[in-house]
């Protein structure tokens, strides 16, 4: 193969017929780009001189109003905006940019690429962003494309629902300046998807083969290293020590009354301690006592929340506090949530929850050294959680400062199996800032990261949210060790650890300081929800056999992967499904399904209706005894 430049030319010996030739986009870092080595993107559009609106001709007036105004509160000085209908132009002008409004626009369906192929233009259901369907019903979508005709310029499709949405709309699209897709949803609109579409079209990639097609495999390119690395904040040994210590055989798995949990607790204390924070428990001690009415052998037992302190410095906060938790029981040997199989064997809890508790140790070591700060920062041990939050539920009743003053709540639970996988921030949805919030944790650490607004089921975060108190559970995904004898600490992502803690450290240290509350965003139905108990696992009897991808957004519960020789895996449930149906009952969301599968026995037949691509399946699942 012999390249050629200008008058210069040299040769580069292959062994096979070369697909495609790259060139290292990083050779040289001043020089100007190609529109096409970048994707579209919205600040493309906001930064256009002038641009052209296109309003849907058979749009209603209030549809048409509508959006109107959305374009006319961009309009300035040095962004003007003209408007036209579709029903005026055959094509986008290829001079100028544009902006295409409303669903039944007619250079809309051009623009997105509908997740049901078999329903093109206005009647699609949902519209696909990245890797993710997103319901068109309740949501407002923005797509921004190259323009088909002039790469040097752009196109951008908004879709609003409800009408209501437009005014939030329009204030906040111009901040998402680098995204090529949104979605939102409610009036006052929340980002719920939000990415770049990848750059296509490079002059610095030359396809070589004789019959092009579509698509041509990428090369990656050899990762540049930073030319200095700083260490890390956190300590990945002493992380694990700690999940070795909670987690050994001696602790008894932690068990309610047991020994070992009590070992825990007193291990915990001399860490604070150690640490430098101050006790936060009652009379001056680490230590917070309550009562569990009911425990294993049915009758009440005493056990501890540990909490401590790290005061804040201003006075006027003095009553305000930020509160750092997770917990630090699990089921001994089989209480209250064991399978059969596995009744009487020692559950080691080294995920759930050893790993939480080393992620709060070390953020405690890490905030303490780091000097003073605003708020009072209170680090919560809390014990009970298994069967029922009781530990979180007491201290939120009876808090260290008023709980009138907690500002913000981060619970860790299931913190250790990070891997390649995005940390996961439940119950985002809880205030209007949280999202925000952990989209600058990402932009500082680089840590991908996923939002899920839903509160879902179970940890300790719940407790808060009853009380109308923003708060969020921090976890790392489920996983088929979940409360079984095999959770052990050999399989705990000792790195994953310290990403866990740097990120989250970005938004402690953010809510340390922030000056006003954060935006509650805790509904009547919210709060009625997280008022009732968790009840403890063991009153579900079944094993079904699916790990739920917590970030999908509904309807129905989206399968990430499957228990091994589960009932779901022999019924033929694959990771992608979305189960629609269960026992022909319909599946909205995550809770809706655990509640179905309480009420399932052993060797009970149901029928299961999953979406899987383009086509809709029924299989029959036959549950065992858990």
């Amino acid at each position: 193969m012999t390249l050629q430049d200008r008058d210069e030319s040299f040769s580069i010996a292959v062994t096979d017929a070369p697909l495609s030739l790259h060139v290292d986009p990083m050779f040289d870092v001043f020089r100007m780009l190609d529109p096409r080595e970048t994707p579209a993107s919205l600040g493309q559009l906001f930064g256009e001189p002038r641009i052209l609106a296109v309003l849907p001709a058979g749009a209603g007036e209030a549809e048409q109003s509508l959006y109107r105004a959305l374009v006319d509160s961009w309009r300035s000085d040095n962004h003007a905006i003209d408007i036209v209908l579709d029903s005026e132009l055959t094509a986008i002008p290829p001079g100028t940019s544009a902006w295409v409004l409303g669903r039944s626009n007619r250079f809309a369906p051009a623009l997105c690429r509908p997740d049901d192929a078999s329903s093109p233009g206005a009647d699609y259901d949902s519209i696909r962003l990245g890797d993710e369907p997103v319901p068109v019903a309740d949501h407002s979508i923005v797509i921004v494309r190259r323009h088909p005709d002039n790469v040097q310029r752009a196109v951008g499709l908004v879709l609003i629902d409800p009408p209501a949405a437009g005014p939030g709309l329009a204030r906040k699209l111009p901040h998402y300046g680098k995204y090529s897709y949104l979605a939102f949803e409610g009036v006052e609109p929340t980002n719920v998807v939000k990415g770049q579409d990848a750059a296509v079209g490079s002059p610095l990639v030359i396809d070589l083969r004789e019959k092009p097609q579509d698509a041509l495999p990428g090369l990656a390119a050899e990762e540049r290293r930073a030319l200095a690395e700083l260490p890390p904040a956190f300590s990945a040994a002493k992380m694990t020590e700690h999940v070795q210590w909670l987690a050994a055989p001696e602790r008894e798995g932690r068990g309610l009354g047991s020994s070992g949990l009590q070992q825990a607790a007193d291990y915990i204390a001399r860490q604070m301690a150690e640490i430098g924070l101050q006790p936060g428990g009652d009379n001056g001690s680490w230590f917070q006592p309550f009562t569990v009415d009911s425990g294993p052998d049915g009758q009440p037992v005493e056990t501890v929340n540990v909490v401590g302190v790290l005061p804040g410095t201003r006075p006027a906060w003095s009553e305000q506090s930020i509160v750092v938790g997770a917990h630090y029981d699990h089921l001994g040997f089989g209480w209250p949530d064991v399978r059969d199989a596995f009744r009487g064997q020692l559950h080691p809890g080294a995920d759930d929850n050893a790993s939480g508790i080393a992620v709060l140790l070390e953020l405690a070591r890490n905030l303490t050294a780091a000097g003073s700060h605003g708020r009072n920062l209170v680090f919560v041990a809390f014990s009970a959680e298994e069967c029922g939050r009781h530990g979180s539920r007491y201290y939120v009743a009876h808090p260290r400062f008023p709980a009138t003053g907690i500002r913000g709540v981060l619970n860790f639970d299931t913190v250790g199996r990070l891997r390649d996988g995005k940390i996961a921030i439940h119950a985002a949805g809880t205030a209007e800032e949280w999202q925000h919030i952990f989209r600058g944790c990402g932009f500082v650490t680089g840590i991908p990261y996923q939002i899920v607004m839903e509160s879902g089921e179970g940890s300790d975060q719940l407790s808060f949210i009853e009380h109308g108190i923003p708060a969020v559970q921090v976890f790392t995904g489920a996983h088929e060790d979940y409360h079984r004898p095999s959770d052990t600490p050999d399989k705990i992502d000792a790195p994953g650890l310290v990403k866990v803690a740097t990120f989250a450290k970005e938004a402690i240290t953010y809510l340390l300081e922030r000056e006003p509350p954060l935006t509650v965003r805790i509904s009547g139905s919210a709060a009625a929800a997280a008022m009732t108990p968790s009840a403890p696992a063991s009153g579900r009897q079944v094993l079904f056999g699916t790990v739920p991808a917590f970030d999908h957004r509904g309807p129905g519960v989206k399968v990430e992967s499957l228990v091994a020789d589960s009932p779901a895996a022999r019924a033929g449930l694959e990771p992608g499904d979305v189960i629609t149906q269960l026992d022909r009952r319909p599946i909205t969301d995550l809770r809706g399904f655990s509640q179905i599968l309480k009420e399932l026995r052993p060797n009970q037949t149901v029928t299961v209706e999953v979406v899987r691509g383009e086509k809709t399946l029924q299989l029959q699942v036959t549950v065992v005894a858990r």
